[in-house]
């Protein structure tokens, strides 16, 4: 017999690791590394949840040259999945785990947005010999 879905997507969401990854991918685009970066653990324990949640469909990637992107797009999500994250995100939204979270998310954002700028100002020169 199968479980319902909803035993599937609390499954899901039993572990604090993975709300705290869906916290930090919900509506924005992240790298395995800036994951591990905000959440603070070693690439393996993210590489090992995130296949959990792709398994689960709560977060989608797309290749960007290089590297893959992983976001938790709640747009397309389930609706009944949506209404039990949002249980599960109020509840969780006072942790101080995930206020530290959101600090270190500015910060690695505001690090992706200077190195995109560095790049572009030091490739301006080349794209004007071409």
């Amino acid at each position: 017999m199968k479980a319902p879905a909803v035993v599937d997507q609390l499954t899901v969401l039993s572990d604090a690791i993975r709300v705290r990854m869906l916290a930090v991918l919900e509506s924005r685009e992240l790298t395995v590394s800036e994951l591990c970066d905000v959440v603070q653990l070693p690439q393996s324990t993210v590489s090992r949840h995130l296949k959990t949640l792709l398994d689960g469909s709560w977060v989608t990637s797309r290749r960007d040259g290089t590297r893959r992107l992983y976001t938790l797009p709640l747009d397309d999500v389930d609706p009944a999945a949506k209404r039990l994250w949002q249980v599960v995100r109020e509840q969780a939204a006072s942790s101080a785990t995930l206020t530290h979270d959101e600090r270190r998310l500015k910060q690695v954002l505001a690090r992706r947005r200077s190195q995109s700028e560095a790049f572009f100002s030091s490739s301006a020169g080349h794209c004007d010999r071409l």
